[in-house]
């Protein structure tokens, strides 16, 4: 998954990209779990943070970067998984591959590129 703000700072980054478990059923406390949580005017996100407590109904979350938890409670069915380890720069390439030049230069020249050689090959074939 990518990561786009700065909750988890230091830990994690928005040039990260993480590996979640969605097998792991049973998050503890000092988990890094990512859940589906529904924000003002029905907007449906994916949070990642720290579980500081287990709670009747859920868990108790906070990202790192705050000093307070959240002022909610994630049920067990919103937790998609738990963070297994992540991968540092990686979210930089995602989030630059979602502009258009990222598209250009990571999708459509090396496409064309891809054409181009295929192109000269079936030229070069039908000339023998």
């Amino acid at each position: 998954m990518t990561v786009t703000g700065s909750s988890m700072e230091p830990t994690i980054t928005s040039s990260d990209i993480i590996v979640v478990d969605t097998t792991k059923t049973q998050p503890v406390v000092g988990d890094i779990v990512s859940y589906h949580h529904t924000f003002e005017e029905n907007q449906r996100f994916i949070v990642t943070h720290r579980i500081v407590g287990v709670e009747i109904g859920g868990y108790r979350t906070k990202g790192d970067a705050y000093t307070k938890a959240d002022g909610y409670i994630v049920s067990p069915e919103n937790v998609i998984g738990v963070m297994c380890f992540k991968i540092p720069y990686l979210g930089e390439l995602v989030h630059f591959a979602g502009t258009s030049k990222g598209l250009l230069l990571l999708v459509i020249f090396p496409a064309l590129t891809l054409i181009v050689q295929e192109l000269r090959e079936i030229i070069r074939l039908i000339e023998r």
